[in-house]
């Protein structure tokens, strides 16, 4: 079983913290997968799936990525995501 994400300052050194928006983004990507979890379990379908919605938003920043690559890593351990630009 997956657990589910806490919430946590998501800080990266040499970068900035994440703004309102990057955080609001952060916390919509974590709401997702916990009802993806408890409602029929996550698939790396749906965390790519995700993944590839922040990816296109305005606000999407390197620290954003790096705190929801961060998170995908812990969720799906061994699986293999895209955080590249298509």
């Amino acid at each position: 079983m997956i657990a589910s994400v806490s919430s946590m300052d998501v800080t990266h050194p040499g970068s900035k913290p994440l703004d309102a928006d990057q955080q609001s983004l952060l916390e919509t990507f974590r709401g997702k997968v916990d009802s993806r979890i408890t409602s029929h379990g996550l698939t790396a379908a749906d965390v790519q799936m995700f993944v590839d919605e922040i990816k296109k938003h305005p606000d999407v920043s390197v620290a954003l990525l790096d705190a929801v690559r961060g998170e995908v890593a812990t969720l799906m351990q061994g699986q293999r995501f895209s955080f590249d630009f298509d």
